[in-house]
């Protein structure tokens, strides 16, 4: 039989060889430094991949649509694990009781880690490298993610919820899209004889053109096309509602040609604010007309 001294000592040796050496507060804030660093250059080579063609494009769009994360996040998830769905921390699995499968890569983002102070006395975010895990990397046979399907009701009550322009039905329609917002008039005109998915689709488009020309004094539908169907595709995505016509992500490379890096992040976040701002209202009005449903259950049950 072995010597128990010798079974202890070698015991000994192998966990001090896994053991990483402490690191000192400034070897360790170097660290960080870096790897910060390397993610925001990996965010911005990104940015460039992103606009480079119509379906790296589409893919990001599709990924804001499933994420609720920062402009800068979104773009190095896409780097790392473009087909995410659903992203949480180690910590936020295993509260759930769920575990990472072993020999799974976590996804880097930055954090806000508090505030400091310029020499101008303004204040700046200070970010810190986190490691997210997908619903695909957990060791489950539980459904973690759904995508989402197209709700009727639910959609016509949160998009036609506190509308600031009238909605008018044609029974002819001469050309041109069967559902179009007309700024002069302040409304949206809609076809007869379209199907449901038709009809969201074309309303989900058009309110965010709503939206635009509330927010911006230079609406001008042809101009500002690829940029509000932008982010009417992601809002109909959001919801599940299927879009037919993705020809606007072919204009990618010409739209954002001659931009910096930060410009096009700059506008890659306002595409995500003008659907987020209309997603808003539908939720809004989804809530408000559940709650009113509930009312009247709890009515006829009395």
């Amino acid at each position: 039989m072995e010597n128990i001294y010798s079974m202890l000592n070698k015991n000994v040796q192998k966990q001090n060889e896994r053991k990483q050496p402490r690191l000192s507060k400034e070897e360790f804030a170097k660290q960080m430094k870096d790897r910060r660093e390397h993610l925001y250059q990996l965010a911005e080579a990104q940015t460039r991949e992103v606009v480079s063609s119509p379906q790296k494009y589409q893919q990001f769009l599709d990924l804001i649509s499933r994420l609720n994360y920062t402009i800068t996040n979104t773009l190095l998830v896409m780097a790392q694990k473009p087909e995410a769905v659903m992203l949480k921390d180690n910590a936020h699995w295993r509260g759930n009781k769920l575990y990472i499968n072993k020999g799974e890569k976590g996804i880097q983002i930055l954090e806000p880690s508090g505030e400091y102070q310029r020499d101008d006395g303004t204040f700046g975010t200070n970010y810190s490298p986190k490691y997210v895990f997908d619903a695909s990397q957990i060791n489950t046979k539980e459904t973690l993610y759904t995508a989402p399907q197209m709700d009727i009701s639910n959609m016509i009550n949160g998009l036609t919820f506190d509308s600031s322009v009238a909605l008018q039905q044609l029974d002819s329609f001469d050309g041109g899209k069967p559902v179009f917002y007309s700024p002069e008039a302040k409304c949206i005109y809609y076809a007869s004889g379209l199907s449901p998915q038709q009809l969201i689709q074309g309303l989900a488009r058009e309110y965010c053109y709503v939206e635009f020309d509330k927010q911006y004094s230079n609406y001008n539908r042809e101009e500002h096309q690829f940029f509000v169907e932008s982010s009417a595709y992601v809002l109909c995505q959001k919801y599940g509602v299927p879009v037919d016509d993705t020809r606007f992500v072919n204009r990618v490379a010409n739209y954002f040609s001659g931009m910096e890096t930060k410009d096009i992040k700059q506008e890659l976040g306002y595409i995500k604010n003008l659907c987020e701002d209309v997603s808003e209202r539908i939720d809004r009005g989804i809530y408000k007309s559940q709650q009113e449903k509930n009312i009247q259950r709890n009515d006829v049950s009395r």
